[in-house]
């Protein structure tokens, strides 16, 4: 008995050996990666040795770092992880928790009400700077909220409606609180959240715009004037990236296009870049396909079209904003998208300079109470 507890202790060893051996040659030969696709995210590089680093324990840090996002088949073990840790029955990874119907929902935490004071008395000093503009907020909820019967049970997520309520309450008497909910929360069955990215499908921003529009005095268009098209069924987004759960069937990429043409001008003044179309196709060849709205975010970005509507928009936003524009072009002449995570100019000369008669803020929730920038809407 003895003998074959032997041998089988022996084995292991070899086996255990061989592998650390075997990968080690494999992280000798095989090229380091710069950029992993998965994960949406730049690796590791092997790390600078220096008598410093090694003194305060840096090297040892980075050096763990660099062997853990080089690591050989590093997708695979992350699929294997994954898999044997949904079997055991785990619903949540990195804040981001898996749902029924193969929808991922980012997690919420309640914000700092001190914050949340802060951004509030930031917004109501610019509105109140801003007289004779038409100022409107939009704030939306995540599917974590509008979808929150697909969580997992007993999933620990506080209630974003008391949280866009306080906004509500807390805003100045000449800001337009759009309240977007009820209308989501009604076409909850319909493919109105993207399953691995936290961000509202084009549906869901066209819902949204309906709301908007009418709050705006504006006519929507109704759907059957554009035409929808589907641009790709292989978008897997940001939750799918963070999570780190796989064999996750992708998302699908809707656009809609007016039936009715007409010429458009996007320019993006930061590089003094200029493109005819609101949709980059080539996005639709990277890893972040939800860049086909607008290329992504940008300091600022005008939007000229040919409507003769003598109406002008400044928006102030987040990247929820960038399927919205195109619905939004259907009423005014100008569109000025600010990001205030890259803007560095003044947005009351803006909108003076280049009168500007609307103004509205949008963000989704998440990213609304996690923003700090927002702080600085009245001091740029």
């Amino acid at each position: 008995m003895g003998r074959h507890n032997n041998i089988y202790v022996n084995s292991m060893v070899i086996m255990f050996i061989c592998f650390i051996f075997g990968i080690s040659i494999l992280h000798i030969g095989i090229p380091d990666r710069e950029f992993s696709e998965e994960e949406n995210r730049i690796l590791e590089k092997r790390p600078h040795i220096s008598f410093n680093k090694i003194v305060n324990g840096r090297f040892a840090s980075d050096f763990e770092n660099y062997v853990s996002d080089q690591f050989p088949g590093r997708n695979m073990w992350i699929g294997v992880k994954s898999d044997v840790e949904r079997a055991m029955g785990k619903k949540e990874n990195n804040g981001v928790f898996l749902g029924r119907d193969g929808y991922m929902f980012q997690g919420f935490k309640a914000p700092d009400g001190e914050e949340v004071d802060k951004k509030l008395e930031a917004i109501n000093s610019f509105a109140y700077s801003m007289e004779g503009v038409n100022k409107y907020f939009m704030l939306v909820p995540n599917s974590v909220k509008v979808l929150e019967d697909k969580l997992p049970k007993n999933a620990p997520i506080p209630d974003q409606l008391m949280y866009m309520d306080y906004i509500r309450e807390g805003l100045h008497d000449s800001v337009e609180f759009v309240d977007v909910y009820d209308m989501l929360y009604s076409k909850k069955d319909q493919y109105i959240y993207y399953k691995t990215d936290h961000h509202w499908t084009s549906k869901g921003a066209y819902y949204g715009y309906r709301v908007l529009a009418k709050d705006m005095g504006l006519i929507p268009r109704d759907e059957d004037y554009f035409e929808v098209e589907r641009v790709t069924d292989e978008f897997y987004g940001s939750l799918y990236s963070k999570s780190g759960f796989r064999h996750i069937a992708p998302d699908g990429i809707d656009i809609y296009i007016p039936r009715k043409a007409r010429d458009c001008k996007i320019e993006f003044l930061d590089d003094n870049r200029v493109v005819d179309s609101i949709y980059d196709m080539d996005a639709l060849k990277k890893k972040d396909k939800y860049e086909i709205f607008l290329g992504g975010n940008y300091p600022l970005v005008k939007i000229t079209v040919g409507n003769k509507t003598c109406k002008s928009l400044l928006m102030v936003k987040d990247s929820y904003a960038n399927s919205l524009v195109p619905f939004l072009m259907e009423h005014y002449d100008r569109i000025y998208l600010v990001d205030l995570r890259y803007f560095r100019g003044d947005l009351k000369e803006l909108i003076g300079t280049e009168d500007i008669g609307d103004v509205l803020i949008l963000y989704n929730v998440i990213t609304f109470f996690e923003d700090r920038y927002i702080e600085g809407i009245n001091k740029l």
